[in-house]
């Protein structure tokens, strides 16, 4: 089932450039959603490999902390 959706003459334009001969403009919207969908779980992902990072890295610098005052006379 379609449903009317209004949009700005700009975003038609907009739209329609990036419609390929043959395309709707719901194949259209539809991509530009699936490529939104993919960014964000790409950025999910790299958040959490970058607060991965920074917990790895300071647990080795408590470790290393730890073993250099073990270490000491």
């Amino acid at each position: 089932m379609s449903k009317p959706v209004k949009v700005e003459d700009g975003v038609y334009n907009q739209l329609d450039q990036l419609r390929r001969k043959g395309e709707t403009f719901s194949q259209v919207v539809e991509s530009l959603l699936d490529a939104r969908k993919k960014t964000l779980e790409a950025i999910y992902i790299l958040e959490g490999a970058l607060k991965y990072h920074e917990w790895r890295e300071e647990k080795l610098r408590q470790y290393e902390a730890a073993n250099r005052r073990a270490d000491s006379p």
